[in-house]
């Protein structure tokens, strides 16, 4: 008998208790924020390929729903992590030689996890997408980009960015480029030309940058220039009060800009004419927002009835969204782009605070202060309660087909050397 008969399955022994544990505690992979419940009839939907590919791609998605902090505390684990496998303190009397195949081992595997960060962020991948079970409401997004922003990804024209929105299962997204217009232009005439799924229906918007903060307007008229009103904190206090009536579109505080720069004083910049403000950006640097915080921004947009949005902010990268908005709005399956447009602004103008029904995936929220460290296993650990049983059957699998490979591998070396 092999020396490792007995511990090969160990490792997949131990991965499949885990994956057993996660399925007796289940999570549901959509949730309201702030505590709210979804909505009757609204569901995720997972491709087969999504599902074959086992946890590579509910980790790919994991991973680009991370927060800034989350990130760099998953960057220092997988650094850390081959030495910890391997016990590097059991290495000290291996010689140059010994010490020489464990850093190839080493750039290996960071080369390894380099590539599947590659497929997770800059490469097409399996998409989950929302499934809505009444004709009546809308999935949308209200803050985009295309290759027309300067920090727009240069393959994600206004094309691909329609059809990311569709793959995702949005039934209409604003597309908000940075101080341009065109982008939402081109997808609009692309509609008009019947080169879009009528079910689609791409929205036009704007990015304005201004002092420190960037503000998202709905459905304006025509371009804006934000040169006029750029430079100073009065600039901005200007363009929110006469956005609406000099350029027809709905004014949005945008994430993370106001938690970075005003947010001491986020009640009276809300004061000045916003219509909506950013619940969830789910760019890393803005998802570091916890739900206290949150929970804020709530109390003020209720008290200042402001229409509060989730926003994918998507430049490009990446095959996932973290978050939708419902609408329910009667009759919009039969509205073309520029009607769907119109009923929306209403809608928000009309209900406010009670427009919009937010709706995110399934995550772990970052961890204050150094508890940090700790976020790659819980969201492991949530990743795997959120799982649908075929995606933990898949994943059972993938654990044991590679187990017996290495089985295979390391038998067909001790013949070798035997």
């Amino acid at each position: 008998m092999e020396p490792d008969s007995r511990r090969w399955a160990a490792a997949p022994c131990a991965a499949t208790s885990v994956v057993l544990a996660a399925a007796a505690f289940p999570l549901s992979p959509l949730r309201g924020t702030l505590g709210n419940g979804v909505p009757s009839g609204v569901s995720l939907y997972l491709p087969w390929t999504y599902v074959a590919t086992g946890p590579l791609s509910a980790w790919a998605d994991a991973v680009t729903f991370n927060s800034a902090r989350q990130d760099a505390a998953l960057v220092a684990w997988i650094a850390a992590g081959y030495w910890l496998a391997r016990g590097a303190l059991k290495l000290a009397g291996r010689g140059w030689a010994g010490w020489r195949r464990e850093l190839l081992g080493y750039g290996a595997w960071l080369a390894a996890f380099a590539a599947f960060l590659a497929w997770a962020i800059l490469l097409p991948r399996p998409m989950a997408r929302i499934l809505l079970g009444d004709p009546n409401m809308l999935a949308l997004d209200f803050h985009s980009h295309t290759s027309y922003s300067h920090d727009g990804r240069r393959s994600f024209t206004p094309t691909a960015n329609v059809h990311w929105h569709v793959w995702a299962g949005f039934t209409a997204a604003f597309i908000t480029d940075h101080n341009r217009i065109e982008g939402a232009r081109e997808a609009r005439a692309l509609y008009d030309r019947g080169g879009i799924n009528r079910a689609y229906r791409p929205l036009i918007g704007e990015e304005v940058s201004l002092q420190d903060a960037h503000v998202g307007v709905l459905g304006p008229r025509e371009a804006i220039d934000n040169r006029p009103y750029d430079g100073s904190r009065e600039g901005l206090r200007r363009f929110l009060g006469e956005c609406e009536s000099r350029f027809g579109g709905l004014p949005v505080l945008n994430l993370p800009e106001y938690r970075l720069h005003y947010w001491d004083r986020l009640d009276e910049v809300a004061s000045w004419g916003a219509r909506g403000i950013e619940l969830v950006n789910a760019v890393p640097k803005a998802l570091d927002m916890s739900d206290e915080e949150r929970q804020r921004v709530h109390v003020i947009a209720r008290a200042r009835k402001l229409f509060m949005v989730g926003v994918s902010d998507n430049h490009g990268w990446g095959s996932a969204t973290y978050v939708w908005n419902l609408m329910y709005l009667p009759g919009q399956a039969s509205l073309g782009a520029a009607e769907l447009q119109a009923a929306v602004l209403a809608a928000l103008r009309e209900k406010g605070p009670d427009a919009v029904a937010v709706i995110v995936r399934a995550k772990q929220d970052p961890l204050p202060g150094a508890w940090i460290a700790l976020d790659p296993f819980l969201g492991l650990w949530t990743m795997l309660r959120a799982f649908e049983p075929a995606q933990a059957v898949a994943t059972v699998a993938w654990v044991w087909g590679l187990a017996l490979l290495r089985r295979r591998r390391a038998r067909r070396a001790s013949a070798a050397i035997c």
